[in-house]
């Protein structure tokens, strides 16, 4: 029997509403009592990930950025740092400019080049602060600037052939994903939500192969090839299931965490 659980939160453990169901927090509370670990992974920011874990009633370990940075929410300690270095920022932002994507930077604000209606709308999700900066690229440069992450907006078109021009141009050195409709993380090489599993079984002293993943983005799939079970919610992207061993038959609204729960470990 598996002896941890690794969730996503948005569209995975989170109601529709960004509310966690009383059915997965029961879920999570028998699964404590049986002496088993939960830990959350996120693609948000440490900042977002910190203001969910005070939702909650428990404070489990969270992997935020995809893995970039792994943290102990009972007391805020910071236990695993990755960050993309000053240079290859510069040269994603490039990249970005050349292709007229929206691009944004991480510290405990979101940093962008100028405030505009994507901006607002990622920081109305993930209830953080914008910091306009005007040029990026100066910006980073004069700072020294590394982030765990960085992202690429593109709401108007695909961003399916995005990633690929960028894994070709720049991938020995970053993972790039979609994590959600329109939006492109980057991360450093090695470094993605299947990372942060290997991080947290590390820190419990348990293997993979003990651990189940679940999630519902192209975020997650490193997280299923990882863990010893990938279960992938029934309202995820079609794309995304095949990676899967598992496929819920209840939603994220539905209670789909404590299916799987209570299917692989509290048998």
């Amino acid at each position: 029997m598996y002896k941890a659980i690794v969730c996503d939160f948005d569209g995975t453990l989170a109601n529709s509403d960004k509310t966690v169901s009383e059915e997965n927090l029961k879920a999570i509370d028998e699964l404590f009592s049986a002496g088993k670990k939960f830990a959350l992974c996120t693609g948000r920011m440490t900042t977002s990930a910190k203001m969910l874990a005070e939702k909650l009633p428990f404070k489990p370990l969270i992997g935020a950025y995809n893995g970039g940075e792994i943290f102990d929410s009972s007391t805020g300690e910071v236990l695993i740092r990755h960050e993309l270095k000053p240079e290859l920022i510069l040269r994603l932002v490039e990249y970005g400019r050349s292709r007229g994507l929206y691009f944004q930077v991480f510290t405990d604000e979101v940093i962008v080049e100028k405030i505009t209606e994507v901006t607002e709308f990622y920081c109305s999700i993930c209830r953080v602060k914008a910091r306009e900066v005007g040029d990026i690229y100066s910006f980073v440069k004069e700072n020294r600037l590394g982030s765990p992450k960085m992202m690429f907006i593109n709401f108007k078109g695909e961003v399916e052939s995005y990633i690929q021009e960028i894994l070709s141009i720049f991938g020995d050195e970053v993972e790039a994903v979609r994590c959600y409709e329109g939006m492109i993380d980057i991360n450093p090489k090695g470094i993605n939500k299947g990372s942060a599993v290997k991080d947290f079984c590390k820190i419990w002293g348990i293997s993979e192969r003990d651990c189940v993943a679940v999630g519902d983005e192209g975020n997650d799939v490193a997280m299923f090839e990882v863990a010893g079970v990938g279960a992938c919610m029934i309202n995820a992207r079609d794309e995304v299931k095949p990676y899967a061993d598992y496929v819920t038959q209840k939603t994220n609204d539905q209670g789909g965490v404590a299916e799987v729960i209570r299917r692989f470990l509290l048998k």
